[in-house]
């Protein structure tokens, strides 16, 4: 039976640790680090290369937020300018989508030209 030698020391096992991030090693590796949108419209750079900058992100998510705030606000306008048409006609049942659709005749063709 061979003898362990001095040198040949048993090394404990290494417990699973995340490894830290690679930091970019050159100037054109830093870019390649930020995540990409895809909503977001991106730029071209001197290099010809197109690059997303965070303010374009910003702009098209606050874009997005507006649109959505626009058509859920023009929703509810619609549905109150058609409960008033269901007023107007003494409550009468049975009317509900004529109602709606003169709310659309009426409004949506102010949204249309303002916009």
């Amino acid at each position: 039976m061979e003898k362990p030698s001095k040198n040949s020391k048993k090394t404990p096992a290494k417990s699973p640790t995340k490894t830290p991030a690679k930091k970019p090693t050159k100037a054109t590796d830093a870019g390649k680090t930020q995540p990409k949108s895809k909503a977001a419209p991106k730029r071209k750079v001197a290099s010809g290369k197109t690059r997303t900058s965070q303010n374009d992100i910003a702009s098209a998510s606050t874009e997005a937020e507006s649109q959505q705030r626009y058509y859920e606000d023009l929703g509810s306008r619609l549905a109150e300018r058609a409960y008033e048409l269901y007023v107007q006609r003494g409550y009468k049942h049975g009317h509900d989508l004529e109602d709606w659709l003169e709310a659309e005749r009426q409004i949506l063709p102010k949204e249309m030209f303002e916009r």
